[in-house]
């Protein structure tokens, strides 16, 4: 009975997260975001860069590389031996989680430059959308929400 009312509430939920009947989503926007007035400038692009965007101020690879280091160093030996190799173990597994926590948040990005309607020139940095190719001369909106998050958009 208890995996009946499992799976059929499981069934609920995924029922209601059904496809967009928009298309596939092509930008993220935070709850803070949603039902707030946005300001859209129209642009032209003079130029695109290609860019990588890391991620900021993330340790959880580096904690979690340290944790499963630390524990498979302190079944090494016996004694002094085991305490050298947790702590060895520790800092290598430190720095292992470091380095895949790197690679594992890094995107593709693309630096922008408009010219406004206005005359100002910006340069914008945001993720790479697939579906969406920027190019020299394409008239573009800018959109900045609130929150000052500013994104270009076809």
């Amino acid at each position: 009975m208890k995996i009946l009312s499992i799976l059929l509430l499981s069934t609920v939920l995924f029922a209601c997260t059904g496809p967009n009947p928009y298309g596939s989503a092509s930008e993220n926007y935070s709850t803070s975001e949603a039902n707030q007035p946005m300001h859209v400038f129209n642009a032209t692009v003079i130029g695109v860069q290609a860019v990588t965007i890391d991620s900021e101020g993330n340790f959880v690879g580096k904690i979690a590389g340290g944790l499963i280091g630390g524990i498979a160093g302190s079944g090494v030996g016996g004694g002094r031996g085991s305490s050298a190799a947790t702590v060895a173990g520790a800092v290598i597994g430190g720095i292992v989680g470091k380095k895949a926590d790197e690679l594992y948040n890094k995107a593709n990005g693309v630096q922008i430059t408009v010219q406004m309607a206005n005359g100002q020139v910006q340069s914008i940095v945001q993720e790479v959308n697939p579906n969406v190719t920027f190019r020299k001369g394409d008239n573009v909106k800018v959109i900045e929400s609130a929150t000052s998050k500013t994104r270009v958009i076809q």
